[in-house]
């Protein structure tokens, strides 16, 4: 693919072709405003979020989640303790008021940091019970935002298509399961800004800065969900290894480039968060591994796949007692599947995008299955892929195989998007034509600022 060549001499002003300044025309700079639409559909996240945290509302000073009782106390509690290192200028990785008088290590817990300490003065304000609600509702909308954000600037021509895909990667089902008391697994807003700058590494000229950005969102992602951060590092990997194998000669071009600015952003996280990450790893109370790796018999049940959520219309309670026992994921339900498995059919010779998404669902949908092949809550004796995990694996050790599954919930979102845009463009392959910028780097079949391949 040719890159195009611009004269350095032109400037170019944001949403227009490149021009030669004037000699008496002063240079203006405009800020873009959001279209309407942008606007709707973020108003529309945050009536969603209001809509899913709206029963704590009836008395949210004594309401908690009937599904996960002391997770939600445990959070509301994580917003006290945010205030109160604050107020105090206490250590905010380590407190004496909890597990007295040994203490508990918090970067070695959900802590969520990252969320907590710049919420202090609204939490010291509204008190935590208030503050919880709040952000629950907030992290659901902003995640389904950035996603928009995502979707409709990189990938989807169509509005509409891209606020549905926002929706569905920031209220899939598996998202408000957890929202039942695990807010850290819903505040995945900074996760789509990841996946973007990942996507712009190879940039020419832009290795430094989208570097430095890289890194910093890495470095807050960490304080926010390690587990989510590291869901997503992996996905990148897959994708850009599919990338490799489908696009060998791009990926050869940009390859330096990438590796430059990847390094960058590594090293600006790793040197931010070096002391956090060793005191969570060797700090007072620190340990390592989940209870000798029982966590990891924690596998997708096939039948979830195609179950309705609890938390949907078409849900039901009883349905936990079987195949429910771990989390809820995925539970897509039937017609979800079969309308993702068809976009995929149509779109998958015809997007290259559409590839690498088949990539990410078949290997995150294999991983998440665990030791065993379970189906309808029954074990059988078929070994899966975390058979030949050793339990004792850095970082793995730390995993549950049923998470990985949201990997695959981020993907369908992302299908969905791109199977609405095909049919809003009547037939056009859902890809945008470049817009502005140049080439990216080798990743889930994203070049340029404006253009996925």
């Amino acid at each position: 693919m040719a890159v195009p060549v611009v004269d350095p001499s032109l400037k170019s002003v944001p949403g227009s072709v490149a021009v030669a300044p004037a000699a008496a025309a002063p240079t203006r700079w405009h800020r873009p405003r959001p279209a309407r639409a942008d606007v709707l559909a973020i108003g529309a996240y945050v009536l969603l979020g209001v809509f899913v945290c709206l029963n704590y509302w009836v008395d949210v000073q004594n309401r908690v989640s009937s599904h996960l009782p002391t997770d939600h106390s445990w959070f509301e509690w994580l917003f006290q303790h945010g205030a109160y290192s604050v107020r105090h200028l206490e250590n905010p990785l380590f407190t004496a008021r909890q597990n007295a008088p040994d203490g508990v290590n918090m970067m070695a817990n959900t802590s969520l940091l990252g969320v907590t300490l710049p919420l202090a003065p609204l939490t010291m304000l509204l008190g935590p019970q208030v503050m919880y609600a709040l952000y629950l509702g907030g992290a659901l909308a902003a995640t389904a935002g950035t996603s928009y954000w995502m979707l409709s600037r990189h990938l989807v021509r169509s509005r509409a298509a891209a606020f549905v895909g926002g929706a569905f990667l920031g209220f899939a089902p598996g998202i408000v399961h957890h929202a039942n008391g695990q807010p850290n697994f819903v505040s995945n807003f900074l996760l789509p800004l990841i996946v973007v700058r990942v996507f712009r590494l190879g940039e020419p000229g832009r290795w430094r800065r989208n570097g430095v950005v890289l890194g910093l969102l890495v470095a807050y992602q960490i304080f926010i969900n390690e587990e989510m951060l590291l869901l997503t590092a992996l996905a990148c990997l897959v994708a850009v290894v599919a990338y490799a194998i489908m696009r060998p000669a791009r990926t050869l071009a940009v390859a330096g480039t990438f590796a430059a600015a990847l390094g960058v952003g590594g090293g600006l996280a790793l040197l931010l968060t070096a002391y956090p990450i060793w005191f969570q790893f060797n700090g007072p109370q620190s340990y390592r591994g989940l209870q000798g790796g029982v966590f990891h018999n924690w596998g997708e049940d096939l039948a979830a796949f195609v179950t309705y959520a609890r938390d949907t219309v078409a849900g039901d309670e009883a349905v936990e007692q079987t195949i429910g026992l771990t989390e809820q994921n995925t539970w897509f339900g039937w017609p979800l599947v079969l309308l993702s498995v068809v976009a995929l059919a149509l779109l998958i010779r015809r997007s290259f995008v559409a590839r690498i998404l088949a990539v990410l669902v078949v290997v995150f949908t294999v991983a998440s299955i665990g030791p065993k092949v379970r189906l309808g809550g029954v074990e059988t004796a078929t070994d899966g892929p975390w058979a030949y995990v050793p339990d004792d694996l850095p970082l793995v050790e730390m995993m549950m195989p049923t998470r990985l599954a949201l990997v695959v919930v981020a993907a369908v979102g992302v299908l969905l998007a791109l199977a609405w845009d095909a049919v809003a463009g009547n037939g056009r392959p859902p890809v945008p034509a470049q817009r502005r910028g140049t080439d990216a780097a080798p990743t889930a079949g994203a070049a340029g600022r404006r253009r996925w391949l």
